[in-house]
């Protein structure tokens, strides 16, 4: 008896485990499986970047300031017109984007490319921002937002008052290089 509910549980165990395996990649997976491909150019922001006079934003503003943990950027840059490869990559990510998970915002298209922005979470309690960009000819851009409990319209606000305020933006440098018109 006692070896019939150990065969059982073990099967259980074995069940669950493949059960919760996932052959479908996470945008964190992806992240980190190309953070040493050189063809990908990756930055992680800290938010204490972004807000170096947090003081001088109103109170609201700071509290929807502390919701955000982090922002990753990534951009692939097509070299030498191989836009093969790059499609591949960007097959990836939008395969990654459209699962049941993420939840498009917005999309947009024009002479600079695509652009689409996608969430994930409760629209008042989201955890992650995702804008996807890209050019046929150039490559794309991913940036991740990512944080606690984020409400779409306070970072739509915040973003607005980010704009007005003194932000070092030399660091990002080689990612916008990805849609310069060169």
């Amino acid at each position: 008896m006692y070896n019939t509910i150990k065969t059982v549980v073990a099967a259980f165990a074995v069940v669950l485990t493949l059960a919760s395996c996932s052959n479908k990649q996470s945008l964190q997976e992806y992240y980190v499986d190309n953070q040493e491909n050189g063809d990908f150019i990756l930055v992680d922001v800290p938010t204490s970047l972004l807000g170096k006079n947090v003081e001088a934003l109103s109170q609201e503003q700071q509290e929807v300031f502390k919701t955000v943990r982090k922002i990753n950027l990534m951009a692939y840059q097509t070299k030498s017109g191989d836009t093969a490869a790059m499609q591949v990559e960007r097959d990836k990510v939008k395969d990654i984007l459209t699962s049941d998970d993420y939840e498009e915002l917005m999309k947009a298209s024009g002479d600079m490319g695509q652009m689409r922005l996608y969430f994930k979470g409760e629209e008042d309690a989201i955890d992650e921002v995702i804008f996807f960009g890209a050019d046929d000819n150039k490559g794309f851009m991913l940036a991740r937002l990512l944080g606690n409990d984020m409400n779409i319209g306070d970072m739509m606000r915040m973003a607005e008052s980010l704009e007005k305020s003194d932000i070092d933006v030399s660091q990002f440098g080689s990612i916008m290089e990805v849609f310069d018109n060169k």
